[in-house]
């Protein structure tokens, strides 16, 4: 007999055994189907057969008191229910995310925009013969955000718009900053330079994606240091860092720490400058990812975009103040000249010609979707309304936290819709301001446990030893849960002023200074030697 025919047999008799079964096998040895009998037979009333797939509820199920499949996969499925279940219970202690005050992301949509969101979710955006509808929703998009940021590729009869969608701002920087990087090696080869040293300059408040550009493609990263009391860059500290070398400057334009907006139309006045004394092509790259879906509301007089001559690409999160949920940014040129063709990748085995910009390729058209329903429902006047909004709440949340006497703004009039603060120092007995027995990392604790996400973070390169906290205010903020939130910041403050934690290093010296003494942790002994009247005791500022 062949292997094959062994085989077919095995098979055979395996088949038989499942339909005819001769015995029932060992309960702890039987294996679990992923779904229950179709039918009902004796074999259910056997007292020692599992009877889990009789029961309808979930928790009676007994994938309730098993382990979860954690580190490989389970070798059987469970009910759809089930998994369901155990998948929400899993997030359940997640934090509430209107009340994520962390984030810029956008948390709410109207139910309309989730619709939308569903029915799109399995359209892969890059299939333009197989859904000709995304790539046309697409196309329009980049054509409003290009005439919303003045680009003059959208100037006479034949506009011609250049942008694209990404996953989120980090790719859309990557792009724009990439195509600075092929430019100027391209003037420099074409020059007869050396184009191995390229550089980038920035202030040392730039995200995150910034300083991973520069590591993948070999930049060398070029940062203006921040200090207490300035946390933006200017022209005149980036002045001194910029060379031949340099294949653009990057503006934040919406700090992630405060807020606050760089003076893009001064470092365009900048670059001009340094055009013209050095035959250079010094440009400018806008990230926009906070600021760039709020100034045109708020702002609209402000130049920060393509208005300025040497703005060469800009960036924006459509998942921030663009109002649509996580997974979308935008990037766009000034014009076709300013995005190195090199970029511009053709494909055919989708089924027809394709361009592609972006750095991955396959993605689900539901944020175009979403980002194209909430241009066409709120319009220039429904964005303007909500940024307006949310400036009330803002300058209202700002006057609250200083009448409170115990904080100092560090955000800006002129900025992203947030408020930054930090604890002021208190009076102490003595006479003299003394920083509190707590700081704004307790404070955050505190505030958690109501359910609040407010970060604590320490400043930037050259003001580390500032320490923040961030209110970002998104579109279901209201007003009266900003009152909410004040009532239980000076809550917090009250426990913390009453109630005190140290650390190790805190306890020994107030033990050496009380107790003469070292001690390992605080406990009831230390009251009875606290008791000794020969010893001195400290007054508390």
């Amino acid at each position: 007999m062949s292997a094959i025919e062994r085989a077919v047999k095995e098979l055979g008799q395996a088949a038989e055994a499942l339909v005819h079964p001769t015995g029932h096998p060992d309960p702890g040895s039987v294996t679990h189907k992923a779904e229950r009998s179709a039918t009902f037979t004796e074999d259910f009333t056997d007292p020692s057969r599992p009877v889990d797939d009789l029961l309808d509820s979930t928790f009676a199920s007994r994938y309730v008191s098993q382990p979860m499949a954690k580190d490989r996969l389970p070798r059987d499925g469970a009910p759809a229910h089930v998994v369901y279940q155990l998948i929400k219970d899993i997030r359940r202690l997640d934090t509430t995310p209107a009340l994520n005050l962390a984030s810029f992301v956008t948390t709410w949509m109207e139910p309309q925009a989730e619709e939308l969101i569903k029915e799109s979710v399995n359209v892969n955006y890059v299939d333009t013969e197989e859904y000709p509808s995304s790539t046309e929703i697409h196309n329009r998009c980049v054509a409003m955000l290009a005439r919303l940021w003045h680009s003059p590729s959208m100037d006479g009869a034949n506009s011609d718009p250049v942008g694209t969608a990404c996953i989120g701002s980090s790719e859309a920087i990557m792009l724009g900053a990439l195509s600075l990087l092929k430019r100027w090696k391209e003037r420099r080869t074409k020059d007869g330079k050396d184009a191995s040293k390229p550089n980038l300059v920035m202030g040392a408040q730039t995200h995150l994606c910034w300083q991973k550009f520069c590591r993948y493609w070999d930049v060398e990263e070029r940062y203006v240091e921040m200090a207490d009391g300035r946390l933006v860059a200017t022209p005149d500290l980036m002045r001194p860092l910029i060379d031949e070398n340099t294949i653009g400057i990057g503006v934040v334009f919406g700090s992630t720490y405060n807020g606050e907006f760089e003076d893009v139309a001064a470092f365009d006045a900048m670059c001009s400058e340094l055009n013209e004394k050095n035959g250079w092509d010094l440009k400018i790259h806008v990230d926009g990812a906070s600021g760039g879906f709020v100034a045109p509301f708020l702002y609209p007089d402000l130049a920060w975009d393509f208005r300025l001559n040497n703005v060469a690409s800009i960036n924006a999160s459509g998942h921030k103040y663009g109002l649509v949920y996580p997974g979308l940014g935008w990037v766009m040129w000034r014009d076709a000249e300013h995005l190195h063709e090199s970029l511009v990748f053709w494909c055919e085995y989708l089924g027809a010609p394709e361009r592609s910009i972006t750095l991955n390729f396959s993605k689900s058209a539901t944020n175009i979707v979403a980002q194209y329903y909430q241009f066409l429902r709120l319009g220039f006047s429904g964005y303007r309304k909500i940024m307006c909004n949310l400036d009330i709440i803002k300058r209202r949340l700002c006057n609250a936290l200083e009448q409170t006497g115990h904080f100092e703004l560090l955000s800006k009039d002129v900025g992203v819709p947030l408020v930054c603060f930090r604890l002021k120092k208190v009076t102490g007995s003595d006479g003299q301001p003394h920083s509190r027995l707590y700081d704004e990392f307790a404070v955050a604790e505190r505030l958690r446990m109501r359910g609040w996400v407010l970060p604590a973070y320490k400043g930037p390169k050259g003001a580390e030893g500032v320490k923040m906290m961030r209110v970002t205010i998104r579109e279901d903020f209201s007003l009266g849960m900003a009152d909410m939130l004040i009532k239980d910041i000076l809550d917090a403050l009250d426990w913390l002023d009453t109630h005190f934690t140290f650390s190790k290093e805190q306890v020994e010296v107030l033990a050496q200074r009380a107790l003469d003494r070292r001690i390992s942790r605080l406990d009831s002994s230390i009251y009875k030697s606290m008791r000794d009247p020969s010893k001195k005791p400290v007054r508390p500022c």
